[in-house]
Order: C-alpha cells, then structure tokens, then sequence
C-alpha cells in the first residue's frame, strides 16, 4: 500500500533535516516523499537539495511566488501523488519512526476507514516534549481518546468533531486520498481551519480510527499555524471566533458535494445552531459597546430567519456568558 507523504515547508530551515530524516527512517517503507517549498527566503533549498537523488523522493518543487496558503500546497501535493493514502508531514514536526508501520497495519484491519490518525506529543521550538494534547478533548470524553478505537465517521462528526476540531495536527493523520478528492480537497478559502472543514467532509462518506499511542510529535511556537491563529482570535473574543468562517464553508461545501443529505440533516443542523450562536455573540458584543442600531438590527434579522432556535441559542449564550459585563480598565500604577 503506497503512502505519499508531502511535505508544504515555508521558512524551517531549522527544522527541515530532523523532519525528513523522521520520515525517510520510518519502519515502513513503502512510501513516495513530495516536497513543496512555498518560497522560503531562508536556508531550505540548500538543505532540500541534498535529498534530490533519494531514493524516495519523487518531487521536490519549489514556488517562485509565495502562495499564502498551506492548502493550497496540499491540494498541489495531491496532484502529484501516486499513493492510496496520504501523510501530511508538516515540515516544523517530527514523527516517532513507527508511524507509518502503525496506522498501515490498523487502517489494513479496517478497510472503511477515510482518516487514521494518532495522538500527539506537544514540542516547543528547542524539540523538548512539554506534554501530550489529551486535555484538548477531555471536555468531550475524558476517557474515548486514551484508547484505540474506530467508529463510522457520521457518528464521530455528531458526536465529537462539529464541536471543535478534535483532530489538531495533519502530521498525526492518513487520510485516504480517493475521498480527499471526492469531496473536493481542502478548500483554500479558509485560512486558519481549512484541515478541520477537510475532516468533517472526509468523514461523511469514511470511519475514523484513532490511535492512542502519541507518534506525532506537534512543535508549537510562534510561528506555527496554529500560535498565529490562537493570537489572532485573542484581539477580540467576541467578534473573532476563529471557526466561523469555517463552519459556513463547511455548510455550503457539503449542500454542493452530498446529493442525499437526509444522512447528513442532525450535523448540518448542528453546525447551523453553532453558525447562529457566532451570529448572536456578534449583536450582542455591538450592543455592550454601544452600537446599538447595528446590534438590534442584527438581532431582528435572526429572529426573522428562525424565531425559536435564535430565542433558544440567545437565552443559552445569556446565560453561559457574561458579556454585558463592564470592560475594566487596565490599572496604572
């Protein structure tokens, strides 16, 4: 079973040569490397150069402009890719060279799976493992994600993935790129959580097989996606609710590629309810700071679209959140 693995780089030089040593040195061996530098300014073509003639590496291709988006050099990989599955080894990580060897095997007794993927250690920028990413899911099930297990992918979107994405690293998963290409591929449109859309549209039409052992190891710094994203959101509560945007592409994408959506009407209803919750915060955050027109005329305008779910989803947020609160102002001393 072949596997291509790509690799979108931007700018590691640093910490290209222990990520692709980790992939070259898995324990499996049946794989292509494809590598897309999306323009680094820094040292990576001179490093990446040296593995040309490797024996597993099939392509290494290098942008003469910067695309601005890591999907859109996954859905490049793609293009190129011969393999059945697909790993994407995200350049500033690293992988316990058993990977491969362990999500082939358990995906090979489990031939509906759509996506594989396995836990992952957290590892700051000097390579130091500061802990595993468990936490991130116990608000869901503090017991599921300490096991292996598979389960139809409808009832993991239903049950765990239309609330967060509890899939936070690519380089942890294999994902089947026949149904990458079905549904579309990653949507390039979305900046920050294209990966997370990509998962629940994966697993509409695939399982999910989890594995507990962490293999992946997800270096987290500054200026990993992931920091930029979380400090974005962090100027503004409210008003910049990361997954919004997400969750609306994920709306539309799946009305165009799903024909019989009856399967599917519990988790788009859901996605709706958080779409209208996002909605609310942003009427009720114009209204606290005064921006009463805006905020009352948002309002009306969903209660108009929809009377009982936006008087149910605006008691919720009333009630869980204090946003009417008085903003303090920062003491001075």
């Amino acid at each position: 079973m072949l596997v291509s693995v790509i690799i979108p780089t931007y700018n590691h030089e640093k910490y290209l040569p222990q990520r692709l040593e980790s992939v070259l040195n898995q324990t499996f061996q049946d794989f292509e490397v494809i590598i897309l530098d999306d323009c680094s300014p820094d040292n990576s073509r001179n490093i990446l150069e040296q593995y040309r003639n490797h024996l597993k590496v099939s392509h290494i291709v290098y942008n003469e402009v910067n695309s601005g988006s890591t999907f859109k050099q996954w859905n490049k990989g793609i293009q190129l890719a011969k393999g059945e599955w697909i790993w994407i080894a995200e350049s500033d990580d690293k992988a316990d060279l058993r990977l491969l060897a362990t999500l082939v095997s358990a995906i090979q007794n489990a031939p509906k799976t759509g996506i594989a993927y396995c836990q992952s250690y957290r590892m700051n920028d000097k390579g130091e493992v500061t802990g595993d990413w468990l936490d991130w899911t116990d608000d869901l099930d503090s017991e599921l994600f300490r096991k292996d297990f598979s389960m139809s992918g409808v009832r993991y979107i239903e049950k765990y993935l239309i609330h967060k994405n509890t899939i936070p690293n690519a380089s942890a998963v294999l994902f089947k790129k026949e149904h990458y290409q079905s549904v579309g591929g990653a949507d390039e449109s979305i900046r920050n959580c294209s990966d997370w859309e990509l998962w629940l549209r994966i697993l509409l039409i695939g399982d999910l097989l989890h594995i507990a052992e962490p293999l992946n190891y997800f270096r987290y710094h500054n200026q990993s996606v992931i920091a930029r994203a979380i400090s974005e959101k962090e100027k503004n509560v409210y008003l910049e609710r990361y997954d919004r945007k997400m969750r609306l592409r994920f709306q539309e994408n799946v009305t165009k590629a799903f024909r019989e959506l009856a399967a599917y009407d519990k988790i788009l209803r859901q996605n709706s309810d958080y779409i209208l919750e996002e909605n609310i915060y942003e009427a009720l955050t114009a209204i606290r700071d005064r921006n009463f027109s805006g905020g009352y005329s948002k309002l009306k305008s969903l209660f108009k679209a929809d009377v009982a779910s936006t008087a149910k989803i605006l008691t919720s947020v009333i009630l869980k959140e204090s946003i009417f609160k008085e903003k303090k102002e920062p003491s001075v001393s």
